[in-house]
């Protein structure tokens, strides 16, 4: 390995560890509210599976959530900062599939190689078969963003596990100007955290079944994810009772 490699390598390792080192500031200094817990407790406590799904652009905070002795592997990209993101992630103790996402109505698009599409499929069908949980994004580059794609459909139709929305932001945020307005939580500053209703998908699912499904983790998504909004303040709140301050 070249001198240069190396000292690339070490470069991103160093701000994959500073990364993750700020997302947990933000978490233990954050007063983050949590609504419906119960939906993941049960799957954790029958240690069972499932894939937890959320937006592109909001899901920075989202693995320090979850539960300290369940396994849970998130799909990572193989390119661009791909390498950043899974160093992020070993570091906040979570592990990662290195592929791509399959988009809408293009089941060829398993065969690139390049983006390992067809590779990440079969590995998180894998993982679920051996109770490891999966984090995924439902909506793909370059966009449109806030439409999920027929990809976590897919998974959940030949795993035989459900999809469970989920949503995490924070009042004190940056929000980036690209496809997906990634937003930078930030610490000192109220949170919120919504679990979904599971959605689960037949194995023998016709094609508009399939479609249903796909609406339903859409609209289960952008419900989390106004929710959320609501709890932060940025959105009107309707009064709710049984929430929980954490």
């Amino acid at each position: 390995m070249s001198d240069g490699k190396k000292k690339n390598e070490t470069a991103m390792l160093a701000l994959s560890w500073l990364i993750a080192l700020f997302i947990r500031l933000v978490r233990r200094t954050g007063r983050f509210e949590v609504r419906r817990g119960d939906i993941a407790a049960r799957f954790w406590a029958e240690d069972k599976p499932f894939v937890a799904a959320t937006w592109h652009g909001q899901n920075m905070i989202l693995p320090t959530f979850w539960h300290n002795w369940r396994e849970m592997r998130i799909l990572v990209s193989k390119h661009g900062d791909g390498e950043i993101v899974a160093g992020v992630m070993h570091f906040l103790g979570v592990g990662t599939i290195r592929g791509a996402g399959v988009p809408k109505g293009e089941e060829r698009a398993y065969k690139q190689k390049g983006k390992g599409g067809a590779g990440a499929l079969r590995a998180m069908v894998r993982a679920l078969g051996e109770n490891i949980s999966i984090g995924l994004t439902a909506d793909l580059p370059p966009g449109p963003a806030r439409r999920a794609g027929e990809g976590i459909v897919m998974l959940a139709r030949l795993s035989g596990r459900p999809i469970v929305p989920v949503a995490a932001t924070t009042r004190a945020r940056i929000q980036l100007n690209n496809w997906d307005k990634f937003t930078i939580n930030l610490p000192f500053s109220r949170g919120a955290l919504v679990w979904g209703e599971p959605i689960y998908v037949p194995r023998d699912a016709t094609p508009e079944e399939l479609e249903a499904a796909r609406l339903s983790v859409e609209n289960g998504l952008n419900a989390v994810a106004l929710e959320a909004e609501e709890i932060c303040g940025r959105a009107p709140r309707p009064r709710d009772k049984g929430a929980v301050a954490h």
